[in-house]
């Protein structure tokens, strides 16, 4: 007997909605004003709710691909993220404070 098809998720159906990617790599994590910084960059180029984030992970490199519904936004993204340097820019500085304990339990 057959299995029937399972249907499409939503991840599956905005990437098939927003074929064109530009591609940004980057093993730490942003900064919340840079996080901030290249959402309204790709809020400008495709309108809001034009674009959407996916990760990517091939081999040592962890990737954010930006996805769009045409190529010239994905090639303008693109620039960008070369011309502004936001992919090798320092990650946010650790945290050294205290740790915070659960219903009493002291942290190991």
């Amino acid at each position: 007997m057959a299995r029937p098809k399972r249907s499409p998720n939503s991840h599956q159906i905005r990437v098939r909605e927003l074929p064109f990617a530009a591609r940004m790599r980057r093993d730490e994590p942003f900064r919340s004003a840079d996080n901030a910084e290249w959402q309204a960059k790709a809020d400008s180029i495709a309108g809001l709710k034009s674009w959407y984030v996916s990760g990517e992970w091939q081999d040592d490199a962890d990737w954010k691909l930006i996805r769009f519904a045409t190529k010239a936004e994905a090639d303008e993204m693109q620039e960008w993220i070369a011309a502004s340097g936001i992919e090798t820019r320092p990650a946010p500085p650790r945290y050294d404070g205290p740790m915070l304990t659960v219903a009493g339990v002291k942290p190991s």
